[in-house]
């Protein structure tokens, strides 16, 4: 009996180390471009990534993105990468033979196809804990260039912003919650950075649904940290948010120089 309460113990104690051992990034939109990665993956240390959207892995639905998805897999053997969803790609229920699985590295359900496992689909408006951090996830955005590519014949996803239905699904959910991260590919309506819109695009064209919902959004909840993507630049946004791109940023010390830095005598 003492025996094998010792080895539960040891049974515990390798679960909660290999639960540690998972080091924590997160980047911004790849676009399936991953040179940002060539040294990345360079140790035996089991790592995971999250990108903010635009992942760029499920944009053609063919061959060419099964030939990507084996060499990242090759690029970062020990790498697991989260995906939030962007608006250059498709939802990841829309795609053949995927399946919803527990995932106990973030204490929720992901989105995965079993020939890739390192490539995992975090769910739109799912709540998870990732590096023991409480967090809301919400993908999705409207393409600027959606007439262009509709008119050149590109890949354009018709369900690329959450509908109405799921907006306010979401909403009454998370309705006066605290989270500690919140990821999303684009941003709330006042973050907007104007500085890096395009001179050539009529910007009263420009659905921003999205936007102004996610301003909806983080009026009704609490947060430490707002991690976006979507605009392809790295910056401080303010002292609760950031906006990230080609940069590889180590997860909690991101979060700690937030929290412990910038929001020090601080309140939202």
């Amino acid at each position: 009996m003492k025996k094998l309460t010792e080895n539960l113990k040891n049974i515990i104690l390798v679960k909660e180390r290999n639960e540690r051992d998972m080091k924590w990034y997160i980047t911004g939109d790849t676009h399936g471009s991953f040179e940002r990665f060539e040294n990345f993956d360079t140790t035996e240390e089991r790592k995971a990534v999250i990108i903010l959207g635009d992942a760029g892995v499920d944009y053609y639905l063919g061959k060419r993105d099964r030939k990507l998805k084996v060499a990242i897999a090759a690029l970062c053997p020990n790498t697991t990468f989260y995906l939030v969803r962007g608006n250059h790609e498709a939802r990841p229920q829309d795609l053949l033979d995927i399946k919803k699985v527990y995932d106990p590295e973030v204490k929720g359900n992901v989105y995965i196809l079993e020939e890739f496992p390192h490539i995992k689909y975090l769910q739109d408006g799912a709540i998870y804990e990732i590096d023991g951090k409480k967090t809301l996830v919400a993908g999705g955005a409207y393409s600027i260039d959606k007439w262009y590519r509709i008119a050149n014949n590109w890949q354009w996803f018709q369900n690329e912003q959450l509908s109405g239905a799921e907006k306010e699904e979401i909403l009454n959910r998370v309705d006066g919650q605290e989270f500690d991260l919140v990821l999303t590919h684009t941003c709330p309506q006042p973050w907007q950075p104007t500085d890096l819109f395009l001179d050539c695009l009529d910007q009263s064209k420009v659905d921003n649904s999205m936007e102004l919902w996610l301003n909806d959004l983080k009026r009704k909840i609490k947060y430490k940290l707002w991690c976006f993507g979507h605009y392809h630049d790295d910056r401080c946004v303010n002292y609760f948010s950031h906006m990230l791109f080609e940069k590889i940023q180590d997860l909690n010390e991101l979060y700690s120089y937030y929290t412990e830095e910038l929001q020090k005598g601080l309140s939202q």
